[in-house]
């Protein structure tokens, strides 16, 4: 059976919303008044339904402090065994009472979160409650206070964390009504879609991107790689809408005596909006010397030039990160570079 729990901010419409959901897909809905009368069943009382609902109770305040901790939990587990009764019978929507902690590990369930500025708050709860906007305020905070304490208490979960939620949703900038049609869209699409992961998504989408989007640097030209890894470097580029060139500059580093250049250095890539070179190399790292003591000998003849290298572990990590697969290339990764013989 399907479950949609509505938590909610004091004056944010929470109650109208869920209302409004459970009457349009004809689905049980399960608020406070409908709690108080069902519970009757399971022995909790009109007066302990009151103390409880939604409240962190602080025993060393009460009298009879052994016996008042009994009914709390007794409550408690009432409460939890009506909710797991009525959802293997029914469609319910759950206003409230912790339902998106109780069904966090139930794969029907879609939690939902409801929010507005306290503005709009201030205004709803002055209209109903017929408050100044001094009252108006206090019940409020009363309010928050309470479900809050009642969420870390009794299950240890912050009123804040939003990973328990599919949706949040702000009624300070969405309608009650439009609210109530974006909930029922979610609840349909939850349950005729297949479950993707954003880690999945993420993947196929890069990987999508890779293998369609046309290879052309930030001047429009396709480049001529002179190594494989350099050619899926500049894909991920692309999907992250990183402007780059491929080998624009050549940094001589070493004269002979007549002045003639016998070796010289173009880093892979250069990142113009980063104003950054980026030499790539996929050698083992024993074998990397050479390109560092190139690197060292471009950063004493022009150290204003801002350049990066990533190594074979790193340029792998971002592969396997983005499900990439890498194949077996021996030829390492070009620097055209100038030597003398």
């Amino acid at each position: 059976m399907a479950v949609i729990t509505i938590s909610r901010q004091f004056g944010s419409g929470g109650e109208i919303i869920a209302q409004l959901v459970s009457q349009k897909l004809d689905y049980l809905l399960i608020n406070k008044a409908s709690i108080s009368e069902k519970l009757q069943k399971y022995g909790i009382t009109e007066p302990e339904f009151t103390l409880f609902d939604e409240k962190k109770i602080i025993l060393d305040t009460h009298d009879n402090v052994d016996e008042l901790e009994t009914h709390y939990h007794r409550y408690l587990e009432a409460l939890h065994e009506f909710f797991f009764d009525l959802a293997i019978r029914e469609n319910l929507v759950i206003l409230g009472r912790a339902g998106q902690i109780l069904f966090k590990d139930f794969p029907p369930a879609l939690h939902i979160k409801i929010v507005a500025p306290l503005k709009n708050r201030l205004k709803r709860v002055q209209k109903l409650y017929n408050l100044d906007e001094a009252a108006a305020a206090r019940l409020i905070s009363e309010q928050d206070r309470d479900r809050q304490e009642y969420l870390r208490y009794v299950f240890g979960y912050s009123w804040y964390d939003l990973d328990l939620y599919h949706l949040v949703i702000n009624t300070g900038i969405m309608g009650l009504e439009e609210s109530s049609i974006l909930i029922m869209e979610a609840s349909r699409l939850k349950s005729t879609t297949d479950n993707v992961s954003v880690e999945d998504f993420d993947e196929q989408l890069i990987h999508d991107n890779l293998q369609v989007s046309p290879i052309l640097d930030a001047a429009g030209k396709p480049p001529a790689f002179a190594h494989p890894s350099e050619e899926k470097f500049a894909k991920m580029l692309d999907f992250y809408q990183i402007k780059w060139l491929y080998e624009p500059k050549t940094f001589p580093l070493q004269w002979d005596s007549e002045g003639n250049i016998t070796e010289a250095f173009s880093p892979d890539f250069y990142l113009p909006d980063q104003d950054l070179f980026v030499e790539l190399t996929t050698q083992k790292q024993k074998l990397v010397w050479k390109k560092n003591k190139k690197i060292r000998r471009l950063k004493e003849l022009n150290p204003d030039v801002n350049i990066k290298i990533i190594y074979g572990r790193d340029y792998r990590g971002l592969l396997q990160k983005y499900g990439i697969e890498e194949k077996d290339d021996t030829q390492e990764s070009g620097d055209s570079s100038q030597e003398s013989e």
